[in-house]
């Protein structure tokens, strides 16, 4: 116990640490930046920000398939929790489109916030058609966009809730590449589940779990690329990329 929360305080310590470092290079590096070149600075900057904060936590990111084979465009994947955001950022240069409520999350909410995400804000129609339009715009300028259209984290374990098809327009419209993810987490360490964060799960809480896990690994599976038909619109594509992931989520968990 003693030596699980040393360990969460150093990492905590060395988080903190690493995003005001991570801060300040995103800062340099947009000086006379401006538009969509600040907004690929950013996305080049998260999987930096990502990448370290994974090492300080000792995640194991297990790539299975080819990352490279993506040329760009909607990254799609079954959604747990922050974890998800932490080890997709890690693997592509994304930009994010979160829910507003994020803005309020300690560290990672800062982090997202001066990233230039795509905020959600489902309360309000219009903000929601402007987002729309954002997302499309962002994958036309060749920027990767990462959503979760199963619109909420689950345990992981239970198959796939259906998705939402709203997201999937912007592919639409832009007529780019979708990149399907399946996503798993796991631990040696018996106390660390569940490592989903997702129903009514405090955040904190579950952060400060983490934090003192000596670790976890990620299994993340790329799946192939699937282009857009034309004509095809985003209910089809979206029933598509689902139906091509519950698959392979059946190959990989044995179940539905």
């Amino acid at each position: 116990m003693v030596r699980k929360f040393f360990r969460r305080l150093f990492r905590l310590f060395k988080v903190v640490w690493w995003f005001v470092v991570s801060s300040y290079r995103v800062h340099r590096d947009q000086k006379g930046r401006s538009g969509w070149d600040a907004v690929a600075c950013s996305a080049r900057h998260a999987r930096e920000w990502a990448r370290g904060s994974a090492e300080i936590a000792n995640f194991e990111l297990v790539v299975h398939g080819d990352p490279e084979q993506f040329p760009g465009g909607l990254l799609v994947s079954n959604h747990q929790g922050y974890l998800d955001i932490l080890t997709h950022a890690a693997i592509f240069p994304i930009r994010f489109a979160p829910k507003q409520e994020m803005r309020r999350w300690p560290v990672l909410g800062p982090f997202v916030a001066q990233s230039h995400p795509i905020w959600i804000d489902r309360t309000s129609r219009q903000k929601s058609k402007d987002a729309a339009e954002e997302m499309i715009a962002t994958l036309e300028h060749k920027i990767n966009l990462l959503v979760y259209p199963e619109g909420t984290s689950t345990d992981g374990e239970h198959g796939l809730l259906p998705f939402k098809s709203t997201p999937f327009e912007a592919a639409v419209d832009a007529k780019c590449a979708v990149q399907p993810l399946l996503t798993f987490f796991s631990s040696e360490d018996p106390e660390a589940y569940p490592l989903a964060w997702y129903g009514h799960a405090a955040l904190l809480p579950h952060v400060w779990k983490v934090l003192g896990l000596s670790h976890v690994r990620a299994d993340v599976y790329v799946l192939p690329v699937v282009e857009p038909v034309p004509g095809e619109n985003r209910k089809e594509l979206a029933a598509r990329v689902y139906e091509l992931m519950r698959a392979e989520y059946r190959k990989i968990k044995g179940h539905d």
